[in-house]
């Protein structure tokens, strides 16, 4: 089984398109799974990710599959792209200063980036830290953490904007860039696949 988390609707739904999931009706949030996946989605934010996680988690044993987040992200203009897709090698917490580290022995072939989870979308560019920005990473680690370890656990981000938006993406926007990058997620998952073998 392959384990998929998103923050968003938006962000799931070429997912959900590509694999052709269907919604479990067997859960107080929307899960949709098949028989080789089971994607969640959380909902924004540190405490919908902590809820949802943990619900799962103590109906779910998950051990020896890989966890993927695929979400988007901010990110710096210069350092990034729009589109860009990374694979996250180390998430911080704003609040805490606290970090953990993902380096995965396997790159999968992908640009690595750092991400810090902010508490409130960052719009007006007076981002300080470096690499990328989100509202689940860090949450969706320390759970993950917590329960099962963080050796299976990747995070992908795909960068939606420069954190100089006056307006929130629209979840058409956000479908598109995840759409995009699909051919390459299921390249991962494909590899993922192998390893777990």
């Amino acid at each position: 089984m392959q384990y998929i988390i998103t923050a968003l609707k938006s962000e799931a739904n070429p997912i959900i398109d590509y694999y052709g999931l269907k919604l479990s009706g067997l859960s107080n949030f929307p899960l949709y799974k098949n028989d080789n996946f089971t994607l969640l989605i959380t909902g924004v934010g540190r405490k919908n990710v902590s809820n949802v996680l943990n619900l799962f988690f103590q109906k779910n044993k998950v051990t020896k599959n890989y966890i993927i987040n695929i979400g988007i992200s901010g990110g710096k203009k210069g350092d990034c792209s729009i589109g860009q897709l990374f694979l996250i090698n180390k998430v911080s917490d704003e609040k805490s200063k606290l970090s953990f580290n993902l380096g995965s022995q396997h790159s999968f072939s992908l640009k690595n980036n750092e991400i810090t989870t902010v508490s409130k979308p960052v719009v007006d560019n007076n981002f300080k830290g470096e690499g990328l920005v989100d509202m689940e990473a860090y949450e969706i680690c320390k759970t993950v953490n917590d329960l099962e370890g963080l050796n299976r656990l990747l995070i992908l981000k795909i960068v939606s904007d420069h954190m100089d938006m006056k307006h929130h993406i629209s979840a058409n926007q956000v479908e598109s860039l995840i759409k995009q990058k699909i051919p390459v997620i299921d390249k991962l998952i494909r590899d993922i696949r192998k390893l777990q073998n």
